[in-house]
This record gives structure tokens, C-alpha cells and sequence, in this order.
């Protein structure tokens, strides 16, 4: 399909095995898997604390949206980044940042740019509301 040199792209898949033995030796479909599934159990049991402080892992996603959007250029991350936000203010800014990225990315492509290229956004404090601190 894509006319490479061999059958395999690596030594890594060359060397793996294959499902042929699972899959191609059954005559009849699988008879123990369950019919219905468990009833979802909910992660939480109380409302979201939206205007807690964040926890290590919500900062980390702010600063992984912060370079998403550019904000890394800015001589305050990632100092500032996420301390000054509270649960639904770090929720919004990802949120935005996430959506700004796909946006700019798509767009990019509509300009000719290949798929695979990674768009490298710029912090813009023109374009895009502040969160209020």
C-alpha cells in the first residue's frame, strides 16, 4: 500500500509475533464473553470543588496547555502559570488553549502545511480573553 522497501518498518515488528494463532484457528464465536456490562461507578461522590486550588497533576495540565498555547514564550511561566487559578479558571484556560491549538492546527493544514507538522503557537494577549486572577 505504501510501497516500502520491505514487509515490516522496523526489526521490532519484524520480530513480533502475530495473532493468527488466536484468531485463525476458532470456528465458532467466543461464548464467554459477558452479555451486559457493570453499571459505571462515578469516580466521585460530591460536587466538583471548582473554586479549590489545584492539585500537582491539574498544574501540569495547565503548564502542558500552556505550551499548547504558546504561553511558554512568556517570561512568567511556569511560575505563574496555574498558581493564581482555581479549578474551573485552570478548567476554562485548558479548555480555551486545547481549542485554540486543533483550530490553528486545521487551519494550517488548510494552508498547505503537512499533517504531521506540529504548529507552534505563539502566546497572542490580544486575541484571547484573560482569565481574571
Amino acid at each position: 500500500m505504501f510501497n516500502l522497501p520491505s514487509n515490516f518498518l522496523t526489526h521490532r515488528d519484524a520480530w513480533a509475533g502475530t495473532f493468527e494463532e488466536v484468531v485463525g484457528n476458532r470456528t465458532s464465536p467466543r461464548t464467554d464473553c459477558p452479555e451486559t456490562l457493570p453499571d459505571v461507578v462515578p469516580l466521585r461522590n460530591t460536587e466538583a470543588k471548582e473554586e479549590g486550588t489545584l492539585s500537582e497533576f491539574q498544574t501540569e495540565l495547565v503548564q502542558l496547555a500552556g505550551v499548547l498555547n504558546g504561553d511558554h514564550f512568556l517570561s512568567s511561566f511556569p511560575d505563574e502559570i496555574g498558581k493564581k487559578l482555581n479549578v474551573k479558571q485552570a478548567h476554562d484556560y485548558v479548555k480555551g488553549a486545547v481549542t485554540r491549538f486543533l483550530r490553528a492546527s486545521k487551519e494550517a493544514i488548510k494552508l498547505g502545511a503537512d499533517e504531521s507538522a506540529i504548529v507552534d503557537m505563539r502566546s497572542s494577549l490580544t486575541t484571547r480573553s484573560s482569565v481574571q486572577h
